[in-house]
């Protein structure tokens, strides 16, 4: 649970709600500068961190086209096709600011091997408005604060962090005493390379254990997706599927105490803690599959599919250089360059 404080930020008279998420401080306006409003404010705002639903940044794009724009002087087709270069992020949960902050990253990168860097800062002006639009207390509120998108200057280089195999060792090694839901979603993750909000949006109808896979682009509600995978169903993984399969109460495969699961952080964090990984995020698992694959040789193009980059040089940006292919050849231009046996 969050420790949620009131308190007013330099030179604004608005009441701001202040908290530290992921080691990081984040805060929210109340729009007033009442204290008393402000607190009647607060209540309810920590009331939504509980029991908000789940919006994807697709629908809240898709309102804000149809409800913001309506009257607005502005060229559709124009907005329309900014909208449609987001495609990537409309999966996205925008409560879940370590994954979020993750998928603009990479989609970012992969938008910068198409586009000029002007292109993609009008893109995300479109994406934070349709954000602090959503956020509107005003209008319903779709979603509780804004979700932190770093500025440009920020994503110059890359956050990759992956488990070494000790680390991984510790890492299963304590999955079994952990509760269903933790465990699961753990091993889900580093043994599919899936995402965050993937693997807590699986439903049962997505598991289809004649094949013995896991579909993860199975959506129920017909909302179009970013594209996942099919990934086999691993020994280590499959029995506490069926456990949490037959136990489910809402169709959900991740589930606490018979209720969706929206977060994982604080259980995931205390996990690490006691495992003794330093610097890790449930993310991180992603890059672990990913940089395991790379050493066991397994092609680039393969790995590329297996995180849904759009282009192979955004995988090679990140895992090429463990590749054993890779260093083999750096050995080879090495030798033939300067004629001499040089291990690299």
């Amino acid at each position: 649970m969050h420790n949620y404080q009131l308190k007013r930020r330099k030179g604004r008279n608005a009441w701001h709600i202040y908290w530290m998420e992921n080691g990081e401080q984040r805060w929210a306006s109340t729009g007033t500068s009442d204290e008393a409003l402000a607190s009647t404010f607060l209540a309810t705002f920590k009331s939504l961190q509980q029991t908000s639903e789940y919006v994807n940044v697709g629908e809240i794009l898709h309102q804000f086209t149809n409800r913001y724009y309506k009257n607005k002087a502005v060229s559709m087709e124009r907005h329309y096709s900014l909208l449609r270069s987001l495609e990537p992020l409309h999966d996205c949960n925008p409560l879940d600011h370590e994954d979020f902050e993750n998928a603009v990253f990479e989609w970012k990168q992969e938008r910068l091997e198409k586009v000029k860097e002007n292109t993609v800062g009008r893109e995300l002006a479109v994406l934070v408005s349709a954000l602090n639009w959503a956020a509107d207390r005003e209008r319903g509120r779709m979603i509780r604060g804004v979700p932190y998108i770093p500025k440009n200057r920020y994503y110059q280089t890359p956050r990759v962090r992956w488990l070494d195999k000790e680390e991984t060792s510790a890492l299963l090694k304590a999955l079994p005493q952990q509760p269903l839901y933790l465990r699961l979603a753990v091993g889900i993750a580093i043994s599919t390379a899936a995402r965050k909000s993937a693997i807590l949006e699986l439903q049962k109808h997505q598991i289809k254990w004649g094949e013995g896979q896991i579909d993860f682009h199975a959506p129920a509600d017909g909302k179009k997706r970013k594209a996942r995978r099919v990934c086999d169903i691993t020994g280590m993984v499959e029995p506490w599927l069926r456990e949490a399969f037959d136990a489910s109460k809402t169709g959900h495969i991740i589930e606490r105490k018979g209720k969706a699961v929206k977060n994982i952080y604080p259980e995931f964090k205390a996990l690490c803690e006691r495992v003794g990984l330093q610097d890790f995020r449930f993310h991180d698992l992603r890059s672990t599959w990913a940089a395991g694959a790379a050493i066991e040789g397994v092609p680039m193009e393969q790995i590329r599919d297996a995180l849904g980059h759009s282009t192979v040089r955004i995988t090679e940006q990140h895992y090429a250089q463990i590749h054993p292919d890779y260093r083999q050849k750096a050995r080879e231009y090495a030798k033939k360059t300067f004629a001499s046996d040089v291990t690299l």
